[in-house]
């Protein structure tokens, strides 16, 4: 599974849940809700494609291809924003 924007396959595919456990919680999503802190580093179109995409903050998770649009911006672009910070989470939760 791609874990960076760099890596072969980023994005995710659309609709690849494989990132969750059996029982249906999506532990990366819980991780992400954990420290309110973690979201300091992220600009405010980072923070809306991160929450949007994964449906945090009471939204409903959004495909990458449904993202795009519902940020003004193209597929790429969204997923651009997603990597960029999905990066910085992860760079904020490893240090």
């Amino acid at each position: 599974m791609p874990l960076f924007p760099t890596d072969d396959g980023w994005p995710y595919p659309d609709g690849a849940r494989e990132w969750c456990s059996d029982d249906g919680i999506d532990l990366d999503a819980l991780e992400l809700l954990c420290s309110r802190h973690v979201y300091d580093a992220l600009s405010v179109r980072e923070h809306e494609a991160l929450f949007r995409h994964f449906g945090l903050g009471n939204e409903p998770p959004l495909t990458m291809k449904q993202l795009g649009p519902a940020l003004g911006c193209s597929h790429a672009a969204a997923a651009e924003l997603v990597g960029s910070a999905v990066d910085k989470v992860r760079r904020h939760l490893t240090a």
